[in-house]
């Protein structure tokens, strides 16, 4: 392929991915602990010396930056405060989440909004269901009334990329990665909202779309220029 045609495509494709992952951000930004989307692009030596060869290597991270706390005064409402994820039980394993608006089933089993049941440490707590008040501290001790129900498992992942997203808002622990506990502090009474900060992504979209349009552009030009030479 043409070199200049190459790299036009390379920046379209980029500048495409970046616009979907802001979008995704823009449309999280009312999502209980939902943590942005980084866009990360960076040349690589391709198969060839050719420099219509080289790659633009693409991918994602995740911004773990603490969100805004919000008081809602909701008993199963839990905000984490710090490094840390709650662990909910997975169709296919173990998911991590700081989406702490909890629920409670007919039989006890608090269970995440997407009715995932939330893990203790230790034996899993069961709680009344009769309307008995239900405290929460920082370190995630669950008492009702005055009988003390079990402590929530709180865990934080050690490494760069350790985790991977599963859906909004709940993620994998990829392989090899080493799970620890939290020393994060558990708000009854509070969400932590998106770390989302919309002006920002705003920006972004705008430039992201800018510098499509422009290699679109570029790549048109040069695609004509390209044929009129062959002709």
């Amino acid at each position: 392929m043409n070199i200049g045609l190459y790299r036009t495509v390379a920046a379209m494709r980029t500048n495409q991915q970046r616009v979907e992952i802001v979008s995704s951000n823009i449309a999280n930004t009312e999502t209980t602990g939902f943590k942005r989307m980084l866009h990360v692009a960076h040349g690589a030596e391709g198969w060839g010396r050719d420099a219509a060869h080289q790659q633009v290597v693409t991918g994602t991270r995740l911004d773990m930056d603490q969100g805004v706390l919000q008081r809602t005064g909701e008993d199963l409402d839990l905000a984490l405060d710090g490094k840390g994820f709650f662990v909910v039980d997975g169709l296919d394993g173990e998911l991590l989440t700081r989406q702490g608006q909890f629920q409670l089933t007919d039989t006890g089993v608090l269970v995440s909004r997407d009715g995932q049941p939330v893990q203790w440490s230790g034996q899993r707590g069961v709680l009344d269901t009769s309307g008995v008040a239900i405290k929460v501290d920082n370190l995630g001790n669950v008492t009702q009334g005055s009988l003390p129900v079990g402590r929530l498992r709180v865990v934080d992942v050690l490494g760069v990329d350790a985790i991977e997203p599963n859906d909004v808002g709940s993620y994998r622990v990829r392989p090899g990665a080493e799970v620890v506990e939290s020393d994060a502090s558990v708000n009854q009474g509070f969400v932590e909202r998106a770390n989302v900060q919309t002006v920002d992504e705003l920006v972004e979209l705008i430039a992201a779309q800018r510098a499509f349009d422009s290699a679109a552009q570029a790549f048109r030009t040069i695609d004509q220029s390209y044929r009129r030479l062959h002709q």
